[in-house]
């Protein structure tokens, strides 16, 4: 009966996951209110009975400083007192504020498990607002408890924003998921109930005409909200005007501001300042915003710039609504979803690389990486959940992708390959039963292998010599434009006639760089097409089967797309900040270049470590393991998971093996994950494959949960 009852749940067709959030306020008496009556009356985290720590924010005032002296009755959980900084109501100080007060919490490892307990202020109550951003961050869920001094009007549980108004939050918008950051408030009014009135999803709908071989929609959706995702097959420059012509349809004339943030590299190539001039040729004028890329500047400090803070305070005082539109790979798009996200702008993704259309931006996930002295502590460690309303990939801007971005979106798949394999089949089926509404997105990540031939062409085409030069002089002369910029928008004509004739020659090499592809054999343009084509469908559909329905904040099930992460991420962390230190160093150029691996590279790196481990434990042995071990190493002709280069790096900065393991573990125990499972600091709960390919090992504990095999 349990198969059968699993199988209706695999094959059910469920509607939209969202339900409207409710929050209780409880009147207290300030005079006599103590933490641990506040810890009594909020409600647990989910899979608990009790918190972990309680964090205590607070901006001065008499009811802080009362519990501050206040004698500890049960000692049971530690408190720990966190003072925000005078913000003086400008809007850069609030979200650096806000930051600050979290990555001292996090440091002091507050998890999922814990309480934030704001505690406001009688004379300031607009301060009350800074609550529902400490919920907000922690992304894999944190409870906050908002204790209100204010005796005249209930804080809204659900819509709130910062003095400066800049930054706010809205619960009510479906592209937060439903999620609500306060758990239970606190105050002198009587008590009573809040309930969330979410509003219909409004998404910028794409729907390809039929017959339309430009244009293909992925079927996708989150917590039952279909995000269009949409893959422009046809020439660049008509897929940007195609961009530009929908966000348009959406939004009249005058009403929008676009913001169109991107990192050194795509500034280099174009492709941010491109999207910002096909709106302005519709009426859309707006801002061009640049980072620096990489995972060691995926920090607050990067973004929470005074100009980009005030270009959002000017768009709102105009009545225009801010439209954030992220043009490059996932730190770009995962860091300035978390901007938009604070300060309740729309958002829209324009991804240029195959992982950040396949994998960032199919999770609502948006983060930024805890970065301290310019290392890398944590990865996405704060962030939010936050849907974008469109998600528009052109394929031509995959020819700019470097080897590393190729690979790691194979490593990537490596990870899912072996975590879900082929939830259609019936083995599949069995397998992942439990998961709600997964028939109608099961796929066959499998498929993925059979491209081996298209994944090495476009190896072939991004190293060969005549590429490699003409992708170099377009970023020469990116680099050329970004320095003539400043002098086109403030100087005389003649600088701004010689910056469009820059702009203008790099236009033209692109499309010299693009026609160099066409060039190619048909067999191997086909062959990289379905490659590209067939990892994106089964990624994405992956993803869909789990956060469709069945756990749209990862938080549960999902979590199994971690697999191999934990360590991934330790390593990927250590590695970014030993690059730079071995640059700084004088470090031999080819020894540092050779050590780089992004993302899903030392992903795919710990898929192959996680099969050892495995192995050791007795889990996955026999042909089963060797499956698990050659899906990396099919995709490794081209040494790209090899972790030679990497040792080779530690040689040359003096880094032994007890070093490197002790410097990634520290970032390990402060993964993200942290808080779903009960573990000391010197234990870990790990994901491992178990038999074979998509047979994942299970857990009795209630917040670790993935499948039924045990």
């Amino acid at each position: 009966s349990n198969v059968v009852t699993n199988m209706a749940r695999f094959d059910a067709t469920p509607g939209s996951q969202l339900k409207p959030a409710k929050v209780r306020y409880h009147q207290v008496d300030g005079n006599s209110l103590t933490i641990g009556h506040v810890v009594s009356k909020t409600p647990p985290p989910p899979g608990s009975t009790s918190f972990h720590s309680v964090e205590v924010v607070h901006a001065g005032g008499p009811v802080a400083e009362r519990l501050r002296r206040a004698p500890r009755i049960d000692a049971t959980y530690p408190v720990r007192f966190n003072e925000l900084p005078e913000t003086g109501c400008l809007p850069a100080r609030e979200f650096a504020a806000i930051f600050e007060v979290l990555e001292g919490m996090m440091l002091a490892k507050a998890n999922r498990q814990s309480l934030v307990l704001w505690v406001g202020r009688p004379d300031k109550p607009e301060l009350d607002g800074f609550a529902g951003f400490l919920g907000m961050l922690p992304f894999r869920g944190i409870s906050v408890a908002l204790v209100s001094a204010d005796a005249v009007r209930y804080p809204d549980p659900f819509s709130y924003r910062t003095p400066s108004g800049v930054l706010e939050h809205d619960a009510n918008d479906p592209a937060r998921m439903g999620k609500c950051c306060v758990s239970a408030m606190f105050g002198p009014l009587p008590a009573r109930s809040f309930t969330a009135r979410l509003r219909e999803w409004a998404p910028i709908d794409v729907q390809p005409p039929a017959g339309c071989a430009e244009l293909l929609r992925l079927p996708f959706k989150i917590a039952g909200l279909p995000l269009p995702m949409i893959t422009y097959a046809g020439e660049y420059e008509k897929g940007v005007a195609a961009l530009a012509e929908r966000i348009s349809a959406a939004y009249p004339a005058g009403s929008l501001c676009p913001i169109v943030s991107c990192g050194e590299v795509v500034d280099r190539l174009g492709y941010g300042l491109d999207v910002l001039a096909a709106l302005r040729e519709r009426g859309h004028a707006g801002h061009y915003f640049t980072h620096k890329s990489g995972e060691t500047s995926k920090r607050w400090a990067e973004y929470g710039k005074p100009e980009l803070l005030g270009w959002v305070a000017q768009a709102k005082a105009a009545g225009q609504t801010p439209l954030f539109i992220a043009v490059g790979g996932g730190c770009n798009g995962n860091a300035t979803g978390v901007v938009a996200a604070m300060t309740g702008a729309a958002f829209v993704e324009v991804p240029t690389t195959p992982l950040h259309y396949n994998d960032a931006t199919t999770s609502a996930k948006k983060a930024f990486s805890l970065v301290l002295d310019g290392k890398i502590r944590a990865k996405n460690l704060l962030g939010t959940f936050y849907l974008p309303r469109l998600v528009w990939c052109i394929n031509e801007t995959f020819l700019t992708s470097s080897t590393a971005s190729v690979h790691s979106t194979v490593g990537e798949c490596t990870k899912t390959m072996n975590m879900l394999a082929d939830p259609s089949s019936a083995a599949g089926r069995a397998d992942y039963a439990n998961i709600l509404g997964a028939n109608e997105f099961a796929s066959d990540t499998t498929r993925i292998l059979s491209c081996i031939d298209g994944f090495e062409a476009l190896v072939h085409f991004i190293e060969d010599a005549p590429t490699r030069e003409a992708k170099a002089a377009v970023l020469r002369l990116g680099e050329a434009i970004a320095e003539a910029r400043a002098a086109a928008q403030c100087g005389t004509e003649t600088a701004r006639a010689a910056y469009a004739s820059l702009c203008e020659g790099r236009r033209q090499l692109l499309q010299r760089f693009r026609a160099r592809f066409y060039e190619l054999p048909t067999a191997a343009r086909v062959a990289i097409d379905a490659f590209l084509t067939v990892s994106n469908k089964e990624i994405v559909g992956a993803k869909a089967m789990f956060l469709a329905y069945e756990d749209p904040f990862e938080k549960y099930r999902a979590l199994l797309f971690e697999y191999a992460h934990t360590l991934g991420h330790a390593v990927e962390a250590w590695l970014a900040g030993a690059i730079d230190t071995a640059r700084a160093s004088g470090v031999a150029a080819d020894i540092v270049e050779a050590a780089v691996r992004n993302h899903g590279q030392c992903v795919g790196m710990a898929v192959v470590w996680a099969g050892a481990i495995a192995a050791e434990l007795g889990a996955l042995e026999g042909d089963g393991y060797v499956c698990h071990q050659g899906m990396v190493y099919l995709f490794n002709s081209f040494g790209g998971f090899s972790f030679g280069p990497v040792r080779a790096l530690c040689d040359a900065l003096g880094v032994s093996k007890p070093d490197f393991l002790r410097e990634v573990l520290a970032g390990v125990r402060l993964d993200n994950k942290r808080g779903y499972c009960e573990c000391g600091d010197d234990a870990s709960v790990d994901q491992l494959v178990t038999h074979r390919p998509g047979r994942m090992l299970g857990s009795e504990d209630p917040n670790a949960e993935a499948t039924l095999v045990f």
